[in-house]
């Protein structure tokens, strides 16, 4: 559990609460007043120790490859009526077997998607092909699901996370949309198989990349380092210098830590750091039973309320993006609009500058509110600061979906429709970030099995609503599945107000349970 030092002012203090900024500033504050969270250790192979060029690679690889799933996973829609004349079926089928892909996406390994994933799709000629391609791009493409937001968490500091992460959503949301673009002038150069076939080949030039290039971030830290708040005594850009150079390393320590004569030291393991890094893989110490008892450990996670809820406020937002992914080229490419692929392709760049929008407005700058708002509370932050940004898209994001479906459904200027698509965007920004923000600010020590948790439900709702998304819009017309879906979306996204009344005292109620969490994971 994270807590803090004795010397600081008196405060209740519940899972998720830390003291982020040394004393109350009326006037304002720097850099030099944030207390750096969770505690670095003294451990040069420590990530949260690495410097900032460093770090910002290594972000840069996790968002080159979320974009790069991104896309591979929702390329599809813009071939939709494509492949009901390769397959010869019907959109319903090819629903079912893409809700099946975002089903299994919760699990997986990423060593499946360049052999069995793309190569099969651009050689497929039968239905059920497909629905066997979709069954291993779900299992191949699982890890950027929630790897990357686990691998930022160890990097980064809380007050910067949430900028990170919404890069990290950015990247997400990027791919999911240039990949459709993309897509579009690739089917109309080259043909269908072509846009799998490129997948291929980029896919194995990350794959050399990353086994070259990417480095392992897990790091086990005692708990007990957590009780202790590491006060910054310079400001981030010379922090990161100095921990460049491994001979200030003692320096530093003797610096950073406020009135504590002796560093704080994390695991270290007796092994080569090379090897550490870059091995195909490591067995961290623990035992086999650990390991599947750590299974079970999402579905216990269910149980906390702030983690349900934000599966479900997650999963809502991406199933907007899977509706619109199974309806775009449903809308566009008859009459009135009769777009070509990649003009059905270029749509996407609505809801892509939306997102990079609400990535800056749910990431830096909640970053930001969310350390102003610590400063008035003398110092204190609580995890519900985040959660300010989900009340203009609570509005937003449902207004975007009523506004597709209906200006849609009247045939209006292919404008208004686009439009709403941004709006959609930008909500599912707000709704990626925010929400594994808030959850890793709340339960910071079993933060693989929240993210773990997070997306197995996201991708249970998506599957859910992708399967029944046609027939869902056969029944009640166009215009009223989504003035329904919107209404959907503010009912879960407005929900966030109850938390930010409510969810420290939550918190403080499972805080037994976390604690029992926290002991029964393996690492």
């Amino acid at each position: 559990m994270e807590s803090v030092r004795q010397d600081v002012p008196d405060y209740d203090v519940v899972p998720g609460t830390v003291y982020l900024v040394q004393g109350a500033h009326q006037d304002g504050f720097s850099s030099r007043d944030i207390i750096l969270m969770p505690t670095p250790s003294s451990d040069p192979r420590d990530p949260l120790r690495w410097s900032r060029w460093r770090k910002t690679y290594h972000l840069l690889l996790l968002v080159l490859y979320s974009s790069t799933l991104g896309a591979i996973t929702n390329g599809d829609s813009v071939v939709y009526l494509n492949l009901v004349q390769i397959y010869h079926t019907g959109i319903n089928k090819l629903n079912y077997a893409g809700a099946v892909m975002l089903l299994l996406l919760g699990v997986g390994n990423v060593f499946f998607v360049p052999l069995s994933n793309k190569i099969w799709m651009a050689v497929s000629k039968q239905y059920g092909e497909y629905w066997g391609v979709n069954i291993l791009r779900g299992l191949g493409s699982a890890p950027f699901e929630a790897l990357p937001a686990i691998s930022i968490s160890d990097i980064y500091f809380a007050h910067e996370r949430g900028g990170k992460l919404g890069a990290y959503v950015f990247g997400l949301a990027f791919g999911s949309f240039v990949g459709p673009v993309c897509g579009g002038y690739m089917v109309t150069g080259q043909g269908v198989r072509w846009m799998y076939w490129w997948g291929v080949i980029i896919i194995g030039a990350l794959l050399v990349l990353f086994f070259f290039t990417l480095e392992e971030t897990h790091f086990i830290r005692p708990l007990d380092m957590h009780d202790e708040a590491l006060v910054s005594t310079m400001d981030m850009p010379g922090l990161d210098k100095t921990l460049t150079n491994k001979s200030t390393s003692k320096e530093i320590d003797n610096q950073s830590v406020h009135q504590h004569p002796e560093a704080i030291v994390g695991e270290v393991f007796d092994a080569d750091g090379f090897r550490i890094q870059y091995s195909l893989w490591k067995i961290y110490p623990t035992t086999w039973t650990a390991v599947f008892t750590e299974w079970w450990i999402p579905l216990k996670c269910i149980t906390l309320p702030a983690v349900f809820w934000c599966g479900l406020n997650y999963g809502t937002c991406v199933s907007w993006l899977a509706v619109m992914g199974t309806t775009v080229a449903l809308i566009f490419s008859p009459p009135p609009y009769l777009f070509s692929n990649s003009d059905v392709g270029l749509v996407w760049f609505s809801p892509l500058i939306g997102s990079l929008i609400g990535a800056y407005f749910s990431g830096p700058l909640n970053d930001r509110l969310t350390v102003y708002l610590s400063n008035r509370n003398r110092g204190w932050r609580e995890p519900e600061y985040r959660l300010w940004a989900f009340i203009p898209s609570a509005i937003i994001m449902p207004g975007g979906l009523i506004m597709y479906g209906a200006t849609a459904a009247h045939g209006l200027h292919w404008i208004a429709p686009v439009f709403g698509m941004g709006l959609v965007g930008f909500g599912l920004s707000v709704g990626g970030t925010v929400t594994m923000s808030y959850i890793l600010d709340s339960y910071k020590e079993i933060d693989t099995q929240v993210i773990t948790t997070i997306i197995l439900l996201r991708n249970i709702i998506g599957f859910g609503i992708s399967f029944g998304i046609q027939s869902w819009i056969d029944g009640m017309g166009l215009q009223n599945t989504f003035i329904f879906v919107g209404c959907l979306s503010f009912a879960v996204t407005i929900f966030a107000v109850f938390f930010i009344a409510s969810g420290k005292r939550m918190r403080r109620r499972t805080t037994t349970r976390y604690q029992h969490l926290m002991k029964t994971k393996a690492m």
